[in-house]
C-alpha cells in the first residue's frame, strides 16, 4: 500500500473541498437557485397537460359520449374537471388478511385515522388516504360531494356504498404526491355476494379506471383464487399495464417452499388474467417488522426496492397517464358510436322494430364483426359482448341517435393531431439537453424532488445496524469501512452533476470530457485524473466518480497538488472499494 494512499493530508484536503471550479463556474449555483422550483415545474407541466386534456374532452369527446350514452353502456360517468386535476392514485386489492393496510402503514411510516389491522376481515370499507393539515376521518357522503376531490362519480352506487366509503386525512409527505385507496378484503362464498350491500366488482372497476397503479396482494399461505377474487381480477381487464402483484409474508416460509408457492401463484394468475405476458410479482414481507427467516433476505430487499421505485416515480408519469387514459376512452367512445350508429341504421322505419331489435341482439357477434371490418377498428376497443347485450335489452334501438360523421372526424383529430401535439410538449429521449431544459425547466434533472418519499430500510433484512447509519451527517472518520471524506462534497455537487444530463445515472464520455476540459488542465493530467476517477472502468462517470474527478481537478488547480499514483483510501467511495481492491489485488 503506498504512503500516498494513506496520507492523512488528503483526508484533510477532501474535508475542505467545496466543489472547486465547478461550483464557482455557476452550474451548481444556478441549480441550487432553481432547485426549490423543481416540484413547481412538474406541477406546472402536469397542470398544462390537464388543462389541454379538459379542453379536448369538453369540445370533442363529451358531446359524443352524451349522444351515444357512453355512461350507460360502460357504466362510467362523464368526466369532471377535478378528475383531470387529481393526484396519482394507488389502489390496493386482495383477499382479507393479506397485508393491504399493513403495507399502507409501512409506506406512510405511521398509523392513520380509521386504521384496522388483524387476521380477520377488518377493513370493511373503501378508505381513501388524503393529505391534510389535521388527522380526521371524512364520511363517504361528504367525500362524494367535495368540490376538490374526484369522487363524485361514486354517488351512482348509492347510500349503501357511501356508508362504507370514507376518507382518512393526515399530514404525510407521501400523500402530498399520491392518493392511496385501501379496499375491503375479498371474501368467499355467499358472504361476498350478500353482505356487501353494493356491487363490489363495479366499485373496484370504477377505481381501477382512475388509478395510476393497482397493487394486487396475495398471502404466501392463501394462494387459492376464489370466484370472487377472480371476478375482481376480471373487473381489472383493460388495466393490465397498471397491475403489480405482491406475494406477501414470504419470509414465513423457507426457500424451497417459496419456489413452489411462487410457481403456483404464476400458474394461477396465468389461468385468471387473460394476458399473454407473465404478471410482475414482487416477493417479500411488506411491513416494518424484521424478517422471520433470513434465507431470502437479499432477494426480498431487491424486490422491495424495485416496488418502491415503481411507486416513487408515479408523479413523474402522471401527465402521460392522464393522456393514456383519455386516449383509451376516446377509442372506446369512437367504437361505441359506430356500433350505435350501425344498430340505428338497421332498424326499419315503421313496422317490426321490436322483432328486428331482438334479432340484432341475438346476432351481436356477427354485428360486431361487420362493424370491425367496415370501419377498420381494433377488436380490443369493443365492449364486452355479454354485458353489452344485457344493456341493449333495456333500451329501444329506434331511440338511438344516428351517426354524425363530423363528430367521428373530431374524435379522429384528437387521436391523430391534438394529443400527439400535446405529447410533443412532454420530455422525450429524442430531446436535446437544451430542449429538455426548456420543457422541464432548469431544475429538470434534480433527482428525487419528483419522487414519492418511500421507506428504504436495511435493518429489517437482517443487515448489521450501524449506529450512524441513519445519521444525516454521514459516518465519522473512525468508521474506516463507511467513512468517505467527500460525502459533503457529493451533496454539494449533486445539482451540478444532474444539470449535465446524466443518462441512467451516468455521464456519457463526451459530456464528461467537455466538463474536464473546461478546467484548463493539460490532457495528460486529465488522462490521469480520468483513470483514477473511473473506478469501475466502464468509460462513464457516475455521481460519486464525478465528485472524485472534480476533487482531483481542484486539488491540482487550487492547491498545486501533484496527481496521486493511486486514490487515497478516504477518497474512494465506500461502494467502490471492494471493486478497487479486487482489481488491484491489494488492500486499500
Amino acid at each position: 500500500m503506498s504512503e500516498l494512499a494513506t496520507n492523512p493530508d488528503w483526508a484533510q484536503e477532501a474535508s475542505t473541498f467545496t466543489g472547486g471550479s465547478m461550483a464557482s463556474s455557476g452550474i451548481g449555483a444556478e441549480q441550487n437557485r432553481t432547485g426549490d422550483a423543481a416540484m413547481d415545474n412538474l406541477t406546472d407541466r402536469t397542470a398544462m397537460v390537464a388543462k389541454r386534456l379538459k379542453e379536448i374532452y369538453r369540445k370533442s369527446v363529451l358531446p359524443v359520449e352524451k349522444r351515444f350514452r357512453y355512461d350507460y353502456f360502460y357504466e362510467s360517468p362523464f368526466l369532471t374537471d377535478v378528475e383531470f386535476d387529481s393526484k396519482p392514485q394507488v389502489m390496493l386489492v386482495g383477499q382479507y388478511s393479506v397485508g393491504k393496510t399493513s403495507f399502507i402503514r409501512y409506506l406512510l411510516g405511521r398509523d392513520f385515522p380509521g386504521q384496522r389491522i388483524g387476521p380477520e376481515p377488518t377493513t370493511d370499507r373503501f378508505t381513501v388516504l388524503l393529505n391534510g393539515p389535521e388527522e380526521r376521518t371524512i364520511p363517504g357522503n361528504a367525500l362524494s360531494v367535495h368540490p376538490e376531490l374526484p369522487f363524485r362519480g361514486l354517488e351512482r352506487f348509492g347510500v349503501s356504498f357511501l356508508s362504507r366509503f370514507e376518507g382518512s386525512q393526515l399530514p404525510s409527505s407521501v400523500l402530498k404526491s399520491i392518493t392511496l385507496v385501501d379496499t375491503p378484503g375479498i371474501l368467499s362464498g355467499e358472504k361476498q355476494r350478500v353482505n356487501r350491500g353494493y356491487d363490489f366488482t363495479k366499485v373496484v372497476s370504477w377505481f381501477a379506471e382512475r388509478a395510476d397503479l393497482i397493487i394486487l396482494l396475495f398471502d404466501a399461505h392463501k394462494l387459492d383464487i376464489s370466484d370472487e377474487l377472480k371476478g375482481t381480477i376480471d373487473a381489472l381487464k383493460g388495466h393490465e399495464d397498471k397491475i403489480r402483484c405482491i406475494l406477501n409474508k414470504a419470509d414465513q416460509i423457507n426457500r424451497q417452499q417459496l419456489m413452489r408457492v411462487y410457481g403456483a401463484l404464476l400458474w394461477s394468475l396465468g389461468k385468471t388474467m387473460s394476458s399473454p405476458e407473465v404478471a410482475r410479482v414482487y416477493v417479500g414481507s411488506f411491513w416494518q417488522e424484521p424478517l422471520q427467516t433470513l434465507d431470502n433476505a437479499e432477494l426480498f430487499e431487491k424486490e422491495e426496492k424495485d416496488l418502491m421505485k415503481d411507486l416513487a416515480i408515479l408523479p413523474r408519469q402522471s401527465a402521460v397517464r392522464k393522456i393514456n387514459e383519455l386516449v383509451k376512452r376516446i377509442r372506446k367512445v369512437k367504437t361505441l358510436s359506430y356500433i350505435i350508429g350501425h344498430l340505428k341504421q338497421q332498424m326499419p322505419s315503421l313496422v317490426g322494430r321490436e322483432k328486428k331489435q331482438q334479432k340484432l341482439i341475438a346476432d351481436l357477434p356477427n354485428v360486431f364483426r361487420t362493424i370491425l371490418k367496415k370501419y377498420n377498428l381494433s377488436p380490443g376497443d369493443f365492449p364486452d359482448i355479454s354485458n353489452f347485450s344485457v344493456k341493449l335489452r333495456d333500451v329501444k334501438f329506434a331511440d338511438f341517435s344516428p351517426l354524425k360523421q363530423d363528430q367521428i372526424d373530431s374524435l379522429e383529430r384528437c387521436l391523430t393531431q391534438e394529443i400527439p401535439k400535446l405529447m410533443e410538449e412532454l420530455p422525450s429521449e429524442r430531446d436535446t439537453p437544451e430542449t429538455l431544459l426548456k420543457k422541464m425547466g432548469k431544475s429538470s434533472a434534480t433527482g428525487n424532488v419528483y419522487n414519492v418519499p418511500v421507506p428504504l430500510r436495511s435493518d429489517k433484512f437482517g443487515k448489521k445496524e450501524d449506529e450512524n447509519a441513519a445519521n444525516p451527517f454521514g459516518f465519522g472518520a473512525d468508521n474506516e469501512d463507511q467513512y468517505w471524506a467527500l460525502h459533503d462534497s457529493a451533496e454539494r455537487l449533486f445539482d451540478s452533476f444532474q444539470a449535465l444530463g446524466p443518462e441512467g445515472g451516468f455521464l456519457p464520455p463526451n459530456v464528461a470530457r467537455d466538463v474536464l476540459l473546461k478546467t484548463g488542465l493539460q490532457k495528460e493530467q486529465l488522462r490521469q485524473i480520468w483513470n483514477l476517477s473511473d473506478i469501475d472502468r466502464d468509460g462513464l462517470l457516475d455521481h460519486h466518480e464525478y465528485v472524485v474527478a472534480m476533487f482531483l481537478c481542484d486539488a491540482v488547480i487550487q492547491k498545486g497538488r501533484p496527481i496521486p499514483q493511486q486514490l487515497p483510501s478516504s477518497i474512494v467511495p465506500p461502494s467502490k472499494r471492494e471493486l478497487l481492491n479486487s482489481r488491484s489485488g491489494i488492500g486499500l
